[in-house]
Parts: C-alpha cells; structure tokens; sequence
C-alpha cells in the first residue's frame, strides 16, 4: 500500500483515500482507479476522501470527503461523487 506521501512525492497534487471497513483500504491517484479497486476487492461500498497539498478552492482544508464506490452483487461499479467537481 502506498502512502499519502509517496503518491504526492510522484508529483501528484491530489490523492484520494478509498476503504471498506478497517482492512481493506488504499491510497489512489485518480477517479479511474478507485473503481479498478472496488473490482478487485468484491461487492460493497467503498468510502473515499479527497487530499490536496493545497486548500480546496473557497476553505482552509486540504481534505474533504469525495464520495462513494459501490461493486454491486451483478459485479456493476458506480462512482458516486458527494458533490460535483
């Protein structure tokens, strides 16, 4: 697994944090790659979080929730943004 500082080390300004419960978790670089990860780790719900190395536009945080990845049982992925981007 890889760790927030690793993927921001690579050039990254954003990462997101993607889990399912406290043993299944992972750091990300991109939208695209959160739902390879649902794939690859069954049906459920995943939870993910938005980090930046800066503010979000408009606050004082570097961190925010993003949204949800749901594999449903037919073996469909969904990304659900919490908010548009």
């Amino acid at each position: 697994m890889a760790t927030a500082s690793m993927i921001f080390g690579q050039t990254m300004t954003r990462c997101f944090s993607i889990s399912k419960g406290p043993d299944v978790a992972d750091i990300l670089g991109s939208v695209e790659a959160l739902a390879a990860f649902a794939r690859d780790h069954g049906p459920g719900r995943y939870d993910v979080d938005e980090h930046s190395l800066d503010p979000f536009p408009g606050s004082n945080v570097s961190a925010r929730a993003w949204g949800k990845v749901v594999h449903q049982a037919a073996g469909q992925v969904v990304t659900d943004p919490a908010v548009s981007r």
